[in-house]
């Protein structure tokens, strides 16, 4: 999924996710064209971030 999927899903601002990869908290795939690409536990890690919190 991509980071705006992922950022509904979770309720979590697409800049925050953003700034959870650039602390290496979550790492994401890049297609050919650059986007991320989230896999399925994404969610659930970021509910763990957000917990953590």
């Amino acid at each position: 999924m991509r980071i705006g999927e992922l950022s509904t899903r979770t309720g979590v601002n697409a800049h925050q996710l953003r700034y959870y990869e650039a602390q290496g908290l979550m790492v994401a795939d890049r297609s050919p064209n650059g986007y991320r690409e989230y896999d399925d536990t994404a969610p659930l890690r970021v509910k763990q971030i957000r917990h953590l919190l």
